[in-house]
């Protein structure tokens, strides 16, 4: 019943995408998954790095079924950014929860602003509720998440004084 030969992720990154949060670091800081593949940065003024190629499946929880893709919708498409309107929202939360277990600087409930920030910069109508759900049940996909990411072998590298 479930799906076979489909892509494990909807979307991937075809450049960096850089992203000005409000929370400033103490160092900047690059995480790297258990390829040793730096997949995202934290820069010291706030600036969040989301590298080229990381891949994810838009807002969760998705699942196929038959061939069709069932889940939490990301939106129609942004007029400016020509993605659904949660896409980098989406994006850079999953890049931030993926390496919470790696030491990433920042707590939960920053991430999920996060979210809320970026969504909100989309003007996407039901952020609130989305956001809301991430809040509650966020989680509840946290072992999920690391077993599908294999996120056991991601570490942390501090890049100042390169």
């Amino acid at each position: 019943m479930f799906c076979h030969n489909s892509e494990k992720w909807l979307y991937k990154l075809n450049e960096d995408y850089r992203w000005q949060s409000p929370f400033l670091q103490d160092s900047d800081w690059a995480f790297q998954d258990h390829t040793g593949k730096t997949r995202l940065k934290l820069m010291r003024d706030g600036t969040i790095v989301v590298i080229q190629g990381y891949a994810w499946d838009g807002c969760t929880p998705k699942f196929c079924l038959l061939d069709i893709l069932i889940g939490t919708p990301d939106g129609v498409i942004d007029v400016e950014s020509v993605h659904p309107k949660t896409w980098h929202a989406s994006l850079v939360h999953d890049a931030l929860c993926q390496f919470l277990p790696a030491g990433l600087p920042m707590s939960r409930a920053q991430v999920d602003e996060c979210f809320l920030k970026l969504m909100q910069e989309r003007q996407f109508t039901l952020r609130y509720i989305y956001y809301a759900a991430v809040r509650l049940f966020g989680w509840l996909t946290k072992p999920l998440t690391i077993k599908i990411r294999n996120i056991h072998g991601g570490k942390k590298v501090e890049l100042s004084g390169q």
